[in-house]
Order: structure tokens, then C-alpha cells, then sequence
């Protein structure tokens, strides 16, 4: 609410009787009968008609909270009893001006009495120009603040109380997700759950939280998500409600909404967030399923066919190692699936897999036609993302038109929705580059630099460089499944 320009007080009348009307409600209370701004005001000036009071200001606050002295109508209402506007101050009840008994006494001493401004509640039936009334509202003031202090208790409580039965606590949705309309409970949203799946695959798959920011941002723009800083990437990756989880003090429950990413991909996650903190951020802990310093050129990309869960090297005798489903190995509780998987017995050692991954690679960066069949193939079993993209797109398209209609009924100035309007522009465009990107004709573009890019590993191979033939692998693979005799690959360019 705007202050008004101060003014001379009215000489017109006798100042005695005039009398500023203070009303406030809070969000949680403009739906209950009697609360409402209209009813309180309708009250107070029946009570004004009734005693001969002349109305100087009506000072209204809504959707504002008692606990706070921040309120423009309450600011306007000081002011003009420090400026003589006023010589009485009425409320529909004591809670209306503060729940807090400081702040309610300060007002009466400092600002109303200190101004010779009687203060009335018409409710408690008393007011400040009798002593018996200065000393009710004293007492008033602290029962007030009592209440105040029992509804954040019992809204605490309520809150514990969801959060252990497995709701989302949190006055926004996490990327990824959005709220069920007309609750706080979680629904995975086609498009942003994309982004999520996203960041968590290129994290696992060895890249750093600079470059899934950067990479991110050239994809999807900036938007509302604030992927040039790091902070926005590590806060997706240790977020556990995206593994179905909810938290309390550091406390996990099982949630109610769907899971965006299976338990040990986040704690996988979780625990290289952490290995990162004592390590340069540069270097990769192999063990944990990135490529860096190892021998074993696969880990970090094979999942077991039967129950999911990943695969590690391990010896199975002095000079031969072998990948082993975690959930076989129950080495690692966080990191099991399964406890009844059959994958147990392959013939594969680790430098054998290794080898015929690395020569199906070869294949592929010597045959191009071979390159192509394999890339329409991926495509036709891969599910297109045009769909989800164009949804997006749509909603994008609405929320621009209600800003500018908006604007249009004379609702909100330009200035207000100029910022979001370039939000949302952006946002569209990047859109749009998605999808022409899914176009065929800026995917063969795109399948050539991959293919130029595969010209070059064999020479890696045999140079011998470990590190680099890492990194290219896991670049271009996004996970292989393994199930006993039966190898698939899944490309990252299809």
C-alpha cells in the first residue's frame, strides 16, 4: 500500500473525534468469516457512526502476518498519528495490530499515547484513555503473543508430522517436479525431470558441475534454473526427494511421489560430491564409477540385465578380474538391488569385455555405413523427446499471454512483466533450437562430428593413453547391460 503525502491535520472539525481505522488480515485467514478486510471494516465504521467518530484513514494490511512490524498499512497508520491526523486508533480486535506483546506495547507507549492517540478495540471493549484500559491490553497483549507462539508449535508439529509420512515440505516444487494443484504433493514433470535425469548421467558419466552448467546452459538457456553456478548443479545432485526420499534433520523417509533417479545412481552421486570436497576437483574417483585413475576402462557404464543395479571389477583369482553386479557381491548395502539376481556367471574377464567394447568402437569409426545402421536403429527404438518438448512450448506460449493480458486489463504495469516476458522469450527459443535440433537434418549434422570425432580412437588405443581412451568411451556410451553371455550398448549419439 502506498503512503499518502503528508497533510496538515483537519481543522474543520474537532480532532478529538477523529480516528484512524487499522484492519489486517493474514493469507491463512482472509477465507474465515469475520476476518475478512470487508467485515472488519464494516464493523469499525458502524462503531465510529455509533460513537460520532470522524474516519480520517483506513489503514489495511492484507495478507500480512501479526508477528512482523514490516506492514505499509501499520507504517501509515504511525505516521499519521505522529503527524496529528488522528487523536484514536481503531481495531476489530487487539491481534489485528500485533501478535507480539513487545511490538503491541511499543505501539501504545511510544507511538499512540507518546502522540496523546487513543488506541480501542472494539471487540475487548476497552480502550488506552482509562488506566483500567492501558492495563487490559497489556494483559491482552500477552495472551496474544501466547497464541502466536502455540500456532507456530502446532504448525510445526503439522509439518513433522507430513514430512514422516512422506510429503514434500517446501513452499516451491524441485526442478523436475511440480506440485499437484491444490497441494503441496509432488508430480514429476515431463520436461524439467529431463534436465534432472540429465545432470545426474553426465555426473556419474565423469563430467564436473562446471561443465554440466555450461553444457546445460547452452541447451536449455537460463530460464528460472541458474545453471552458470555450481551451486545450482550440486544442489540437484544432493537433493534426495529425487530418489523418492524426504528429509527431516537429516533424517530420510520414504516418499510419496515417484522417484526421479534410482537409489544407488543418487548415492553414488552423493558419496562423489563429497570425495570431491577433499580432492582436487579436476581429478575423478574411479571407484565410485567415473573414469580416471584405473585400469578398468568400463566402470562407471555397466549395469547388470537382471536387477539394475551397477557393476564393479573385482579378482576372482590372483591374475583374473572380472565385472560383478553389486547386488552378487553385497559388498555395498546402499548399492544393492536385488536379493535374489541371476546374474552371476559370465564368461567375460575385465581386460575381455574391455577388448570388445573397445573393438565394436573401432568398428564403428572405420565403417560409416556400419555407423549409420547402428544410429537408425537406436532411433527407431528410442522414444522422441518432440512430444515433451512441444508441451513445454505450449505452456510457455500461455504463460506469456497471461502476463500480457494481464497488462492488457490494466492489472499490472509493463515494468512488472517485461523481466519475465525475457524469461520466458528465452526459454522458447532455446525450445525451439531443441527441437530443430531433433530434426534430421541437424542430427546428421550432428552424427558427422561425432563420427569425426571417432576417427581419432584408434590412434588413442594404440597410443596407449588410458586416461584420454576413458574419457572418449564414456563420452560416447551412455551404459552397458550385462547379462550373463548377452552384452548391449547403449550410444550416447543415438
Amino acid at each position: 500500500m502506498k503512503q499518502k503525502e503528508l497533510s496538515p491535520a483537519p481543522a474543520a472539525f474537532n480532532l478529538e473525534n477523529v480516528a484512524d481505522l487499522y484492519i489486517r488480515v493474514s493469507t491463512t485467514e482472509q477465507a474465515e468469516e469475520g476476518y475478512s478486510v470487508e467485515e472488519q471494516e464494516t464493523k469499525l465504521r458502524a462503531y465510529c457512526q455509533a460513537m460520532g467518530f470522524k474516519i480520517n484513514s483506513v489503514c489495511v494490511d492484507p495478507g500480512f502476518s501479526g508477528a512482523t512490524m514490516d506492514r505499509p498499512g501499520l507504517k501509515e497508520l504511525i505516521l499519521d498519528a505522529q503527524h496529528g491526523r488522528c487523536k484514536k486508533i481503531l481495531v476489530w480486535k487487539l491481534d489485528r495490530l500485533s501478535r507480539s506483546q513487545k511490538d503491541t506495547l511499543i505501539l501504545l507507549e511510544d507511538v499512540f499515547l507518546a502522540n496523546n492517540c487513543n488506541f480501542i478495540s472494539i471487540m475487548e471493549s476497552f480502550d488506552t484513555s482509562t488506566p483500567f484500559g492501558r492495563c487490559i491490553v497489556g494483559i491482552l497483549a500477552a495472551f496474544a503473543q501466547m497464541e502466536r507462539d502455540n500456532i507456530r508449535v502446532r504448525t510445526t508439529m503439522g509439518r513433522v508430522a507430513k514430512i514422516r509420512k512422506g510429503y514434500f515440505s517446501g513452499s516451491h516444487a524441485p526442478t523436475g517436479y511440480k506440485f499437484k494443484e491444490g497441494c503441496n504433493e509432488l508430480l514429476v514433470d515431463p520436461y524439467t525431470s529431463i534436465m534432472v535425469r540429465e545432470v545426474f548421467q553426465m555426473f556419474l558419466s565423469g563430467m564436473g558441475l562446471s561443465a554440466i552448467g555450461r553444457h546445460m546452459l547452452n541447451k536449455y538457456g537460463a530460464g528460472q534454473y541458474d545453471w552458470g553456478k555450481n551451486t545450482a548443479i550440486r544442489r540437484i545432485l544432493s537433493n534426495p526427494v529425487y530418489m523418492g526420499k524426504v528429509q527431516l534433520k537429516g533424517e530420510l523417509f520414504n516418499g510419496i511421489h515417484e522417484a526421479i533417479i534410482s537409489e544407488p545412481d543418487w548415492y553414488v552421486a552423493a558419496a562423489l560430491l563429497e570425495h570431491n570436497k577433499a580432492i582436487d576437483k579436476r581429478s575423478y574417483c574411479f571407484s565410485l564409477g567415473t573414469p580416471g585413475r584405473g585400469d578398468n576402462l568400463l566402470t562407471g557404464l555397466l549395469f547388470c540385465g537382471d536387477c539394475g543395479a551397477r557393476m564393479y571389477a573385482r579378482k576372482v583369482s590372483k591374475a583374473k578380474k572380472k565385472y560383478i553386479c553389486h547386488s552378487v557381491a553385497r559388498t555395498s548395502s546402499v548399492m544393492i538391488k536385488s536379493n535374489n539376481c541371476s546374474n552371476r556367471i559370465h564368461p567375460y574377464t575385465v581386460e575381455e569385455l574391455d577388448t570388445l567394447v573397445v573393438n565394436e568402437i573401432k568398428k564403428l569409426s572405420l565403417d560409416r555405413s556400419y555407423f549409420d545402421s547402428m544410429v537408425e536403429r537406436c532411433q527407431n527404438e528410442a522414444p522422441a523427446d518432440f512430444s515433451v518438448l512441444r508441451e513445454r512450448v505450449a505452456e510457455v506460449d500461455k504463460q506469456m499471454d497471461r502476463l500480457l493480458n494481464l497488462y492488457q486489463t490494466g492489472l499490472v504495469g509493463l515494468e512488472e512483466i517485461t523481466p519475465r516476458l525475457g524469461v520466458l522469450k528465452k526459454e522458447k527459443k532455446k525450445l525451439q533450437q531443441n527441437l530443430v535440433s531433433l530434426d534430421s537434418a541437424e542430427a546428421h549434422r550432428s552424427l558427422d562430428s561425432t563420427w569425426e570425432e571417432l576417427q581419432g580412437f584408434s590412434a588413442i588405443v594404440d597410443s596407449g593413453d588410458l586416461e584420454t581412451t576413458q574419457r572418449l568411451i564414456h563420452s560416447i556410451i551412455d551404459k552397458i547391460v550385462v547379462l550373463n553371455n548377452n552384452i548391449t550398448i547403449y550410444w550416447s549419439f543415438c
